[in-house]
């Protein structure tokens, strides 16, 4: 009762002052000052009572129904963003079990976001309708400080002309020399780092020296820079910044308003400064060094990517700026470095974690290659099967680029019917279409290389050595079957359509050329107490910890 009586005195307490306040209001005269807050609020509560759970400016789509997530009045779903940024992936992948195909958010500044997550969705945005949908304004400010005009950002004319002239270097010519040449040489680099570990008895973080690898090779092979990253012990002054600045960008996907605290926090600005300054100054060296190359220099080496893009001439005349081939540097550099090595640090964690699947790869490795240490583009495409669906089946689980996004450039309709207006945002995540089960079955989230191979269970058991035939086929043939590609738009690992990944076969015969060379020497153990591995916030997919692996001699 008391409580009762409680209430009503309070209900009334609060009558009498708005009551007092009008009067107040009402019988005085108000200042300009004063007409300008009542306005604002009036605005702001407009605002509030128009926008009640969605962001500011955004259009009502009340044919979404329960698709459209529920967020705050004019902030829309920025909170739950900012909320899960230290874990997008795990949240973004649990949203989509919840909602299923798709679903839909609201960010100010960015607009309206679509979240799809299937093959046929994809194959829409990817390659159906290709030119309705960009890069966009919003993906190239949160980028171009540090990528500038390349081709990850660019759209339209300034993207086919990248990649026209990418695509000349990513010949099988060249992957063949690739393969008995340049990925066996810093494979051997890398063994030579194992065996300092291994004889020390000291463990090895596999993933710092898989980016050092893939840093050195790529940045000779395409750039003719000579990092030494994995010769050199200690912190890699360009790696380190890369590294920096992709899982800076990556905040900026949940954040509209990132401009302004990159500047607010404090030092932030000037450790993004400074970063980017590293890949600038790699970058011009990479420029000036062949800019002052002699002819008889030139005709010494291959020709490399960098070669095709300072010797292009425009059609008035002109040739790109030196500012310009910086950003073709660091766009091919993040393809080229980050993308291998995740998926190898990926990979090898998933075969410590998984040791029937690592017997199985050794015993291929074994049977085709007999020991030998000689290794050609034949076998590596066509002759070791199992091999290339462990690493597919990595990729499938953790894609070197996990997230995208695309903007409408004008109205469509994807497929099964979902609306989509001019200047809403499609997002779309391999990692999360990997792990859909109705698209991969039931075991979509488990680590099965088996699901890419046919003909396995119908053939032999094979036990290796020699030249004798097994029920018909030879020893040294896998005992694995065949390996079977999956769709572009279902494996999307590597992108589809026009903007298909141009290094996809690069990173494959590194990958694997990399993976017979340790395999055949060593044993790979995780440390024992380490956590298990997660995905790095970031724009590509590192690991948040070291990968701390036990090296020891193969018997």
């Amino acid at each position: 009762m008391a409580s009762v009586i409680s209430t009503a005195n309070n209900t009334m307490a609060l009558v009498g002052l708005r009551r007092f306040i009008e009067r107040l209001i009402r019988n005085r005269k108000r200042s300009l000052f004063e007409y300008v807050i009542l306005a604002t609020m009036g605005l702001f509560l407009g605002a509030i009572i128009k926008y009640p759970n969605r962001a500011f400016l955004t259009r009502a789509r009340p044919d979404l129904k329960d698709k459209a997530v529920k967020g705050y009045p004019l902030l829309g779903n920025m909170p739950q963003m900012l909320k899960n940024s230290d874990d997008s992936l795990g949240h973004l992948h649990a949203a989509f079990k919840h909602f299923g195909d798709f679903f839909s958010l609201t960010i100010p500044l960015f607009g309206r976001v679509i979240l799809v997550n299937t093959p046929e969705h994809f194959e829409h945005v990817l390659k159906t309708n290709f030119n309705n949908y960009i890069k966009g304004s919003i993906f190239r400010d949160q980028l171009k400080d540090i990528l500038g005009r390349g081709i990850f950002v660019s759209d339209q004319e300034d993207w086919r002309f990248h990649r026209k002239t990418a695509a000349n270097i990513f010949t099988t010519k060249l992957y063949r020399q690739l393969v008995t040449g340049a990925f066996q040489d810093t494979g051997s680099d890398l063994c030579s780092v194992l065996d300092q570990h291994r004889l020390l008895h000291r463990p090895v973080d596999l993933q710092e020296q898989f980016l050092k690898l893939t840093l050195d090779a790529f940045g000779k092979l395409t750039f003719g820079l000579e990092f030494n990253a994995l010769t050199c012990e200690g912190p890699n002054e360009f790696g380190d910044a890369f590294d920096y600045l992709t899982a800076n960008v990556d905040t900026r996907t949940s954040n509209p308003f990132w401009f302004l605290t990159d500047r607010v926090i404090p030092g932030k600005r000037r450790k993004l400064q400074e970063a980017i300054g590293v890949l600038d100054k790699f970058g011009y060296m990479a420029v000036e060094k062949r800019r002052a190359e002699t002819e008889e220099e030139k005709e010494k080496r291959p020709r490399d990517l960098l070669d095709h893009f300072i010797n292009h001439v425009a059609e008035d005349g002109s040739k790109l700026t030196d500012v310009e081939l910086r950003d073709v540097f660091v766009n091919f550099m993040i393809a080229g470095r980050d993308t291998t090595a995740q998926g190898l640090s990926w990979q090898f964690y998933l075969l410590m974690t998984h040791p029937r699947v690592m017997k199985n790869l050794v015993r291929e490795i074994d049977t085709v290659l007999q020991g030998s240490y000689s290794y050609t583009y034949e076998t590596m495409m066509h002759e070791l099967p199992y091999l290339k669906a462990v690493f597919h089946e990595t990729l499938r689980l953790y894609p070197p680029v996990p997230k995208n996004v695309k903007m409408a450039v004008d109205d469509d309709v994807l497929p099964g019917g979902l609306r989509v207006y001019k200047g809403d945002v499609i997002g779309i995540s391999s990692y999360c279409l990997g792990r859909n089960k109705a698209v991969w079955g039931e075991d979509a989230e488990q680590f099965v290389p088996e699901r890419w191979l046919v003909d396995y269970g119908a053939l032999p058991s094979a036990s290796g050595g020699g030249d004798v035939s097994v029920g018909g086929m030879k020893a040294n043939t896998s005992p694995f079957g065949k390996f079977k590609a999956e769709s572009p738009y279902k494996f999307t690992s590597f992108n589809a359509g026009p903007r298909l990944c141009l290094g996809q076969t690069f990173a494959t015969l590194e990958a694997l050329v990399t993976s017979c060379m340790l395999l055949q020497r060593y044993e790979f153990k995780l440390v024992p107490g380490q956590a298990p591995a997660t995905p790095k916030p970031s724009v590509t997919i590192p690991m948040t910890n070291p990968l701390l692996t036990i090296v020891t001699a193969r018997q």
